[in-house]
């Protein structure tokens, strides 16, 4: 008898489920199909969802920043815009003329750019229209009992956004737009205001040993956050305001960014209200602790040096015995003679038995090396209070270190030698 091929197969009949299992098998079969229907639409809903949320444009750098700024300063100015734009816009025709011929310009204490968010309308067919909408943070003059400012002048100090840092994109954060935005934190006037009392339970105090005298003081400055006048206007639901947002949309041109129409003034949405919430960390206040006079005088120390640009005071304050480590301070600045040149304004516990402390600071710019004094002991000079986050080391020790600095609000990236550069 020939030997079977080792390739041949046998075919075995199937085995037919009887009418009650098949049933079942169906059965299955359809639930599993409706159940994929059902998760499909569900996957549908959550890309959409995804789809909609606001961009991270914490990577992109707007491309007409430096346009729209000035786009702004001119519009604020009452000028011609002189900058480049888009066939459709004639800066012309949306001047409105005064009596005397000329737009006064409006009264403002600072101007800056909080973000942008990019807009695309069109289609693949017919094309898209790129656009940058840039926002400014608009702080007014002659509101909440701020002093007027004469047309034609500058109010002193104020200030207005400047161009990005060459290589750096701008902080991203969110803007009041539908679409996201890429913001850099408001950055208003310095504030030389009076200390206020700190919370209860928060020490307050000035370091032992601090310089006395009457020192040069700060003038008030305006602050970016609105304070609505009282009465409001008649006729009308919203109170007036100090603050605006002016936005000033940019066409995203081949050639270059265009100014795309006139720039339109809008709310500020954000931190509208009252004042509420606690930013110097009093709100802990199982943590709230004293401030030893070691601790202080340690921090009249590093005050000292940290505005002087005194790299071995700063070093000394520190406790760092890296050799490799160096530190540097503000330098061009100095501490004036006064009894409020360093403020305690709260102290809390941190890990590993450190202290985070808020520091109030008064600096002052530094005259200019061969200035003659005056008859009134020299010409004013620009002075300003700076509040800081200090993490304190050995808070019961006789010279506890000032482990690491940083602006408020930042004590929870402190790190003990967090500020040191190496050699």
């Amino acid at each position: 008898m020939p030997e079977q091929s080792p390739t041949r197969f046998t075919m075995v009949p199937a085995r037919r489920s009887d009418e009650p299992t098949a049933r079942k098998r169906a059965r299955r079969v359809l639930g599993a199909l409706f159940l994929a229907s059902g998760l499909s639409v569900v996957a549908v809903v959550i890309a959409l969802a995804d789809g909609s949320s606001e961009p991270d444009l914490s990577k992109v750098d707007p491309k007409g920043r430096d346009l729209a700024h000035m786009a702004a300063v001119n519009h604020l100015a009452g000028q011609r815009q002189n900058v480049p734009r888009a066939d459709s816009y004639d800066p012309e025709e949306v001047m409105e003329r005064g009596p005397a011929g000329r737009n006064g310009p409006l009264a403002y204490r600072s101007l800056n750019w909080v973000g942008f968010s990019p807009q695309h309308f069109g289609s693949e067919k017919l094309g898209f229209t790129d656009f940058e909408v840039h926002h400014f943070l608009v702080v007014l003059e002659g509101a909440a009992g701020t002093p007027t400012q004469a047309p034609g002048t500058q109010a002193p100090g104020t200030q207005t956004s400047g161009a990005p840092a060459p290589g750096r994109s701008p902080a991203a954060s969110r803007t009041p737009s539908a679409t996201g935005a890429s913001t850099a934190s408001p950055a208003s006037p310095a504030a030389a205001r009076q200390a206020t009392p700190p919370a209860s339970g928060a020490p307050s105090g000035t370091p032992s040993g601090a310089p006395s005298g009457g020192g040069p003081t700060p003038g008030a400055s305006p602050s970016a956050s609105p304070s609505p006048t009282e009465g409001g206007v008649e006729g009308t639901d919203t109170p007036p305001s100090n603050v605006l947002q002016l936005d000033v949309p940019v066409l995203l041109d081949p050639k270059g960014p265009r100014l795309a129409a006139a720039p339109a003034f809008s709310i500020w949405r954000r931190g509208a209200g009252d004042v509420g919430g606690r930013g110097d960390y009093t709100n802990y206040r199982g943590l709230t602790v004293e401030v030893s006079d070691a601790t202080k005088n340690q921090i009249l120390l590093w005050a000292k040096a940290y505005a002087t640009g005194d790299s071995a005071g700063l070093l000394a304050v520190t406790g760092d015995q890296n050799g490799d480590h160096r530190y540097v301070g503000l330098s061009g600045f100095t501490l004036p003679e006064s009894g409020r040149a360093v403020q305690i304004m709260s102290a809390i516990k941190a890990a590993n038995g450190h202290l985070i402390v808020r520091v109030r600071v008064l600096l002052a710019r530094a005259a200019p090396g061969g200035t003659v004094p005056g008859r009134n002991g020299g010409e004013q000079r620009f002075t300003t209070f700076a509040d800081f986050d200090l993490l304190v080391g050995a808070r019961s020790g006789a010279q506890p270190p000032i482990l690491a600095w940083g602006p408020a609000g930042s004590a929870a990236e402190l790190e003990p030698y967090y500020n040191a550069l190496g050699s």
